[in-house]
């Protein structure tokens, strides 16, 4: 497995204290986590120092080679009351654990070598392009693989509502109208005087009564129901191709092979000392 150590220097031990509060909350195990200082800590419990002979060793022995330019950054922080905050990671967790770092204002180490005049020649890796160097110790005849995956698109289907269609019938009345001939029945009552001398005999003078009866039509509507037309509800289904566009992501590797003479270990230093922590 990869690891890189990563560096921190903090002007306040408050600071550094809160960086490794963090960094325990995040499970970042303990015996990872270094932290230096000239001074006791808040709870009253010693704090190492790194700016004696042994300090010197303690550089050599965590970044490799003799003491640099970083290193003498380092001691003459330590040296006016600065923390140093160092973290041995793996690979994939440097990101995580440098964001961390950031939020609690580390000093810039630029920043703080040019106010110590000292020359900002960089010796160790992922100074000046923030390429990180990484060497793997592969044992004799040994092999490290690197997986490299591919996404594959899958397509699906689901069935969607795209509305409902509601059929309603419902009555409407509609005014009509039709000419009919209706037929009237009065009686008509004349009386005429009877032909001059005209001779009855035996004329009959008992009473008589005549009923007539007078009629007449009226319209009597009646309905009668009739099929005029149908409306028949049914489903057309149809089917259609439809082109599906989206990226997939594959994994590749670029072989970058470097002749020279490098440090072992990769060290990664905090770069800037912001109030606002590059996230």
């Amino acid at each position: 497995m990869n690891e890189e150590i990563i560096v921190a220097v903090y002007d306040t031990e408050a600071h550094a204290a809160a960086a490794v509060r963090d960094l325990e909350a995040a499970h970042v195990p303990q015996e990872a986590i270094s932290r230096h200082a000239g001074t006791k800590s808040a709870s009253g419990s010693a704090v190492s120092s790194a700016n004696s002979d042994e300090g010197q060793g303690f550089w050599s022995s965590l970044f490799g080679g003799e003491p640099d330019h970083d290193t003498a950054v380092y001691d003459r922080s330590l040296e006016s009351g600065s923390s140093v905050v160092t973290v041995r990671v793996p690979d994939e967790h440097v990101d995580g654990v440098t964001r961390i770092l950031e939020r609690h204002q580390p000093i810039d180490i630029d920043e703080r070598a040019a106010s110590l005049g000292l020359a900002a020649n960089r010796t160790f890796a992922a100074a000046a392009d923030t390429q990180r160097s990484r060497e793997t110790a592969l044992p004799n005849g040994g092999e490290e693989v690197i997986a490299l995956s591919e996404e594959q698109l899958t397509v699906g289907k689901r069935l969607v509502n795209r509305g409902t269609t509601h059929i309603r019938r419902f009555v409407v009345e509609t005014p009509v109208e039709e000419n009919v001939t209706l037929h009237t029945e009065r009686v008509s009552i004349d009386r005429r005087p009877a032909s001059a001398g005209e001779r009855v005999d035996n004329a009959d003078f008992t009473d008589r009564t005549i009923e007539v009866t007078e009629t007449d039509e009226e319209a009597v509507v009646s309905k009668t129901a009739r099929v005029k037309e149908e409306v028949v509800v049914h489903k057309e289904a149809t089917d259609r191709v439809e082109t599906v566009r989206d990226t997939v992501r594959r994994q590749d590797v670029e072989i970058d092979r470097d002749d020279s003479t490098s440090r072992a270990g990769g060290t990664t230093p905090m770069p800037a000392t912001t109030a606002r922590p590059k996230i």
